[in-house]
């Protein structure tokens, strides 16, 4: 599988209702534009593996995508700052519609309904901008390069790194506020 820029489906056979088609399916890895990964705040460590289906629902203009995304995304350890491979998988199914004179795939939030719907407007829909976003909502809110991750100083030094700065915890043992209650008898 080669890596693109885009993930686009061309289609024409399902708009203009060809009988002998009832899907159309393909595959592939995503390397999104830079202008779609800053929109995210994201950083991929990898090309996106997607797959995507579109079939038919017998309707004139009515269809439905399903498919996923997987991949890994580069963030930043929460405690030392190093970046982390994190895998992140998404699943989707979305209605869709297809509206003459639209330009790129839109999501538009269905009043009727508690879908949102993807409207498109011509054959060749490039789905990479979508992907991208559903892939990103997966992705966890922090990341941990290790659980015994030391951190960092107060100085900004890694301690991983370098663990002869890690400052001595003085144990200063408090006495219990209940010590006082050891000698009753009930």
């Amino acid at each position: 599988m080669k890596s693109s820029a885009q993930a686009v489906l061309n289609l024409a056979s399902l708009i203009n209702h060809d009988a002998s088609l009832y899907e159309v399916e393909d595959q592939g890895l995503l390397a999104p534009e830079v202008a779609l990964l800053e929109a995210d705040d994201l950083s991929l460590a990898e090309p996106l593996n997607w797959h995507i289906i579109v079939r038919s629902t017998g309707g004139d203009d009515d269809f439905i995508l399903e498919g996923n995304v997987k991949g890994k995304a580069l963030m930043d350890c929460r405690r030392c700052l190093d970046g982390v491979a994190v895998e992140a998988s998404s699943s989707f199914v979305y209605p869709m519609m297809y509206k003459a004179g639209i330009e790129s795939l839109q999501l538009r939030e269905d009043d009727t309904e508690e879908d949102d719907v993807l409207v498109f407007g011509r054959p060749n829909v490039d789905f990479a901008e979508l992907i991208t976003q559903l892939f990103a909502i997966e992705l966890p809110l922090t990341a941990l390069c290790r659980e015994d991750c030391r951190g960092l100083s107060a100085d900004g030094v890694n301690l991983n790194e370098h663990p002869e700065l890690i400052p001595e915890v003085k144990s200063e043992e408090k006495p219990s506020p209940f010590s006082a209650l050891k000698d009753i008898e009930l």
